[in-house]
């Protein structure tokens, strides 16, 4: 090729490589779900990897660019780049699980995600990124041979910055749900190795011989399900799985930490949390079919569980069912048997849907988790319990899945003072030995006693989970999750510790 590359040749390399610094964010973020989740932790330590090796490359490509490397030097720096991100996705899968299993051996909650998600993000991204930052000074420096500095700076901005545009969408909406992370990693491996490949002088032949088995090979090594893994899809939201034991079919998002709906074809109860939702349609009249909101529908178990304590002759409740994920929608319909539920499916956050709907409810069920264990932010705060309560009948429920480690949790009792500030009545009950916690709030008066008498045999858990239940008031000396402060995952997180050293103890 001629030593002075044409500008536009310079362009489309300048968008190429600002897209593929943020296609490597983006969908590392994905590589990284199934081993360490998709928390603010995570993100916190992707982002962490992403601007300290574009730091360090700016720095060493302005070396580069002085000492006159040019394409060659760019050529290379691209092509290293491609190979090492195919090399990376192979380290991955070597080194993530073992270091996680080792911090958390030693390390607790939070700490241990994100000092692992840390260590496996510069190993693996680290330098594929520092590399395409690097091409960026030289790219500018023969970019500006030909026009103004100023001026050449200028446009070598604005097309990579429009790179980095097309890098966060194609990922997100198109690449990573249709091919999945790893295949989106792989695309863009290619692309980097082309580009070097373009703007190297000679050799390109003996090189494209080189990297072609080196992807063909990365393919053919993709990981295999295990044999309890029926179905695993990737959405713009989370790594979505099927999980077959025992006869029973479970839907758990990114590591599994949390088990999101449960199936069982023989309609056994589940013995999760979901059972005790059967209690709330006892507390309003039955004689009407009643109208339900399930945010947070999944596979569709608290639509099942809803009418488990109802008489026979009882109207069925007309479901609503919310869920913000369309993927996970086609699981459930495709392996939770969701169609013969019956549910009118809406597919909206849960908080958009309440605030734009002009339908009331009976009841409303926010079982709104997404990754491991957080409930979502902006549906504990006070500004949406407002929005709540404006969408239930008169004497309608509120009902809520809260995991905390305790009565005295800071999390539960920062979101009961809230719900306690919109809500005349508000109870809160322990589910079974787990961390769960059924809060229900309403307009009126809860008579708990009207469904203890209606408990079927077998669920004697939830008879006794009923007995312990307790009004709750709100005290203005303690805090409560507003829009503006919710900081669910750091107090979740700070659970999570405090259980582990009180283990180890």
């Amino acid at each position: 090729m001629n030593a002075k590359p044409s500008r536009r040749a310079l362009a489309a390399a300048a968008f190429l490589v600002g897209a593929g610094v943020m296609a490597i964010e983006i969908t590392a973020s994905r590589i990284l779900a199934p081993t360490f989740g998709a928390s603010m932790f995570v993100w916190t330590s992707l982002i962490v990897t992403v601007l300290v090796a574009m730091s360090f490359g700016y720095w060493a490509g302005g070396i580069a660019a002085e000492r006159g490397g040019g394409m060659p030097a760019l050529g290379v720096t691209l092509m290293s780049s491609g190979v090492l991100v195919i090399v990376g996705l192979w380290l991955y899968r070597l080194i993530a699980t073992p270091i996680l299993g080792i911090l958390a051996d030693r390390t607790a909650g939070a700490a241990a995600l994100f000092i692992g998600s840390l260590l496996v993000s510069f190993v693996v991204f680290a330098v594929p990124v520092f590399l395409l930052a690097m091409a960026s000074p030289i790219l500018l420096k023969e970019w500006s041979r030909s026009d103004d500095v100023g001026r050449a700076s200028g446009s070598y901005f604005a097309i990579s910055t429009l790179g980095s545009v097309a890098g966060t969408i194609a990922p997100t909406l198109v690449l990573v749900p249709q091919l999945g992370a790893h295949r989106t990693m792989e695309i863009a491996a290619a692309i980097f190795f082309l580009i070097g490949l373009y703007f190297m002088p000679r050799r390109r032949a003996g090189l494209l011989a080189v990297f072609i088995p080196l992807v063909g090979l990365s393919a053919w090594v993709q990981p295999t399900l295990q044999a309890s893994v029926l179905h695993e899809a990737e959405s713009p939201y989370q790594l979505i799985r099927v999980v077959e034991r025992d006869g029973r079919r479970f839907l758990v998002f990114n590591e599994g930490s949390g088990i999101q709906s449960v199936y069982d074809p023989s309609g056994r109860r589940t013995g999760f949390y979901y059972d005790a939702y059967a209690l709330l349609p006892l507390l309003r009249p039955y004689q009407e079919p009643h109208d339900v909101a399930i945010i947070g529908l999944a596979g569709g178990t608290v639509a099942r569980r809803y009418a488990s304590f109802m008489p026979a002759d009882a109207p069925l409740p007309r479901i609503t069912g919310v869920e913000i994920d369309p993927q996970v929608v086609a699981t459930a319909r495709k392996f939770f048997a969701l169609d013969e539920i019956g549910a009118d499916v809406v597919v909206s956050d849960g908080r958009v849907f309440l605030a734009e709907t002009d339908k009331k409810f009976d009841s409303i069920i926010i079982d709104a988790y997404s990754t491991q264990l957080y409930i979502a932010p902006h549906m504990v705060t006070r500004e949406f319990f407002e929005v709540a309560r404006k969408r239930l009948k008169p004497g309608g429920v509120l009902a809520l899945n809260i995991n905390a480690i305790g009565a005295e949790s800071p999390l539960l009792q920062s979101m009961l003072n809230g719900l306690a500030a919109v809500f005349p009545d508000v109870v809160t009950m322990p589910v079974g030995e787990a961390w769960n916690h059924l809060v229900i709030a309403s307009d009126q008066p809860i008579d708990l006693a009207a469904p203890a008498y209606r408990i079927p045999p077998g669920y004697e858990d939830i008879a006794g989970s009923l007995a312990k239940a307790r009004s709750v008031t709100r005290d203005p000396s303690k805090p409560m999750f507003t829009d503006d402060r919710a900081p669910v995952e750091m107090m979740t997180d700070a659970m999570i510790i405090k259980e582990i050293l009180a283990e180890r103890r």
